[in-house]
């Protein structure tokens, strides 16, 4: 499914700051009354008005810059000359991009005027700040729109990229605004025209700020390839990763890495943003040989030294996560060291929260409390009009000649109700290396992946945890050169006399009888736990205001009908997420936002997880999270395509089904897929490719389909997780020939 617009993933999340400046553009008096004092004698800025000079004739260096485009290089002139160290260097300067005439897709009017970028190139991937320009006061709604969607498209393009600053300036009021993972930031207006040294000292404490309170990662580097492609590097701790042979003996404090493939990028303004990363070890070059020449009589001797190796690059591949986590939820990485060396489950090799400058009372190298974070901040205000940035069709038509949109009244505020998310980011580098299931080159390694992904699912269930996030991302199909620094398999850390529960001990039981059945080391692994939560007691957890959706599950001959009477049925186990009753629902403040509960990737989700209603509570079933791997392997019969062979007009059909935007129609769609029990054969023939008409697909998809079937349409199955999870691993197990 394509991403969400920006508008609605930023409704409701942008607020007013009036302590925008001190906050985050708190620079240096001193420095910045030098640039006050440069911007006065290159006649941009009038201090008797206080007011900048639109009318001030070109000069040689500012050639034919349009006034307003000269006022803000001459500031960031005037911070070069004051803050920069080395003044051979000369500084990045705003770009007229309109006027550049590069070829792009983005209509004209939709443009950022003016572009500043860093010194490795000129597109999207190196943009540092974007400036737009709107011809009235009452358009900062439409500019606020542009804005959203550059910052967007940054974050698309850029790896490296935590935060951004924009600018606007409507007639002649100017606003900064911030765009970080909890939402949208915005500055009190200031008015060229009537106190343009507010904003001088603005623009310029932004020019001042360090790499990392730019917003940019100071672990990653980049530069130019020979293909003049962007390559970036992240330096990790020395300690990260064991040494390799030919890696640096020089001990120094970091270690170089070098991206080889983005295996997934996330370019949320509101969210986790979860980046994956597919790293190799840069190898330090050996110390360069000093030679002696020879020389004649009278001559100076010289040392000659020999060229510098070309980069090398290790040959152990590394998976680098990155994500801003709720700290409120399961640490990922605890889980990650927790089940370490489990069969099925992602190997983990180095984990930390990012930090930033420790300030406590007794400042700390490694300070685990000082991290990068976003959340919420005391005072913050909401303009009405600035809540979203949707226009009804009466205000803007985007077909008309009015591309400004309408004027409005942005001037008001009130306190804001509701809170920001609290976000940490952290990084989890892992040694299990593979591939998407979905990349698979045969029916049978694809299987042997879902099944050995089973497999760790199962084992996290018995650890009381589910995922909420089956998905062809989040399984991988292992190299065959993968090795295992510990096979907790072989000497498991917990005997079976140790567990507690019955169920479990029962449970885990069967699962290390499978895993020995198999005799072999896992070929595919489940990753991603960021939307792990523990599984519940025997009884779900109810508040008034809290529905449990699984006490009213539909029946899937219901689901046809979604405004039908909803169906009791038993709690036939205690698989449903946790959460305590003395928890609060959350910490947003005053004003609850509406969530959208349902936790996954909409594809592989279950009928009833989509089936749920917006807003409504729902907590995941482990029932759940076995339905997905259905839709799982469902979607790779669908979606493959043999040699040169182009999607079929069925599976194109079923594919935009899936990707329909509308979980509702999806959710229709899944229950009529598993009620048509005498439909899955023919429509398997319809999709007319390898995998569709194996062995190992048929057998899953039918006898899978049969069970969910039962599962859901009879009031109270009887089964208890054991036996769920031995029907499922049985189907497996023989669609791979065990």
């Amino acid at each position: 499914m394509g991403d969400t617009p920006v508008e609605n993933e930023i409704y409701e999340n942008l607020f007013h700051d009036p302590g925008f400046f001190e906050r985050f553009l708190p620079g240096p008096s001193t420095k910045l009354d030098n640039i006050i004092k440069y911007c006065r004698r290159t006649n941009v800025y009038a201090r008797r008005a206080n007011s900048w000079n639109p009318a001030q004739r070109g000069t040689r260096r500012s050639g034919a810059e349009p006034p307003l485009l000269k006022f803000l290089n001459t500031i960031i002139r005037g911070t070069h000359a004051t803050n920069s160290s080395d003044h051979s260097v000369a500084p990045a300067l705003f770009i007229d991009w309109p006027a550049e005439n590069v070829s792009t897709d983005i209509q004209k009017h939709q443009l950022p005027d003016y572009l500043l970028f860093d010194g490795v190139s000129q597109d999207w991937s190196g943009v540092r700040t974007a400036i737009k320009l709107m011809s009235q006061p009452g358009h900062r709604k439409m500019g606020m729109v542009h804005l959203a969607r550059y910052a967007k498209t940054i974050f698309s393009h850029q790896l490296h990229r935590r935060h951004i600053y924009h600018l606007m300036i409507c007639g002649t009021e100017a606003t900064f605004v911030r765009f970080d993972r909890a939402g949208v930031l915005y500055s009190p207006v200031i008015d060229l025209c009537q106190d343009a040294e507010a904003f001088i000292r603005a623009l310029a404490s932004l020019m001042m700020l360090d790499r990392a309170s730019e917003g940019f990662d100071p672990l990653f580097s980049t530069k130019r390839s020979g293909d003049n492609l962007i390559v970036y590097y992240l330096d990790l701790p020395h300690d990260a990763i064991p040494s390799e042979s030919g890696s640096d003996n020089r001990k120094s404090p970091t270690r170089k890495f070098q991206v080889r493939e983005i295996l997934c990028h996330g370019s949320d303004i509101v969210g986790g943003a979860t980046t994956v990363l597919l790293l190799r070890n840069v190898l330090e070059p050996p110390e360069p040989k000093v030679r002696s020449m020879p020389t004649r009589k009278g001559k100076r001797k010289r040392a000659d030294v020999a060229p510098a190796e070309e980069e090398r690059i290790g040959d152990t591949t590394y998976i680098m996560k990155m994500v801003w986590r709720d700290p409120r939820e399961a640490k990922e990485s605890d889980l990650f060291k927790m089940t370490d060396g489990m069969y099925g489950l992602a190997q983990h090799v180095w984990a930390r929260d990012a930090s930033r400058q420790c300030t406590c009372a007794e400042p700390k190298e490694d300070c685990t409390t000082c991290v990068v974070e976003v959340g919420h901040i005391e005072g913050l205000e909401v303009c009405d009009v600035l809540s979203d940035l949707v226009f009804s069709k009466k205000e803007f038509n985007p077909k008309g000649d009015n591309k400004e949109g309408p004027e409005l009244d942005t001037s008001e505020y009130r306190p804001a109700t509701r809170r920001r998310l609290r976000l940490v980011y952290s990084y989890l580098l892992m040694s299990s290396v593979g591939v998407p299931v979905e990349d698979a080159e045969t029916p049978r390694q694809y299987m042997n992946a879902v099944l050995d992904a089973f497999l760790g699912y199962w084992r996290l269930f018995n650890l009381g945890y589910i995922h909420r996030d089956i998905s062809s991302g989040n399984i991988l199909v292992l190299n065959p050169e993968q090795a295992f620094h510990r096979r907790e398999w072989n000497e498991p850390i917990t005997d079976l006399s140790d567990i507690q529960d019955e169920e479990i001990k029962k449970s885990e039981q069967k699962l290390r009888e499978v895993v020995a059945r198999l005799d072999r080391d896992p070929t595919g692994i489940l990753i991603d736990f960021s939307f792990c939560v523990r599984h519940s007691g025997p009884t779900p957890v109810e508040t008034k205001s809290e529905v449990e959706f699984h006490g009213t599950r539909k029946r899937v001959s219901q689901m046809s009908d979604f405004n039908g009477r909803k169906r009791r049925r038993l709690n036939m186990t205690k698989s449903y997420a946790f959460r305590d009753t003395s928890e609060p629902l959350s910490d947003y403040g005053e004003e609850v936002p509406e969530i959208d509960f349902r936790t996954g990737t909409s594809q592989f989700m279950s009928a009833s997880v989509l089936g749920s209603t917006f807003g409504k509570p729902y907590r995941h079933s482990y029932l759940d999270d076995l339905e997905s791997f259905f839709w799982l392997v469902y979607l790779g019969a669908v979606g493959h395509t043999d040699g040169d062979r182009e999607l079929n007009m069925y599976q194109a059909h079923e594919l935009a089904v899936f990707d329909d935007p509308d979980m509702k129609k999806l959710a229709k769609f899944k229950a009529r897929v598993i009620d048509q029990y005498t439909r899955m054969s023919f429509r398997l023939d319809l999709y007319d490719n390898s995998w569709s008409k194996s062995y190992a697909f048929r057998k899953v998809l039918l006898e899978l389909e049969e069970f969910f079937r039962d599962v859901w349409n009879q009031k109270d199955p009887g089964m208890t997780p054991v036996e769920a999870f031995g029907k499922m691993a049985d189907v497996l197990l023989s669609a791979v020939g065990h």
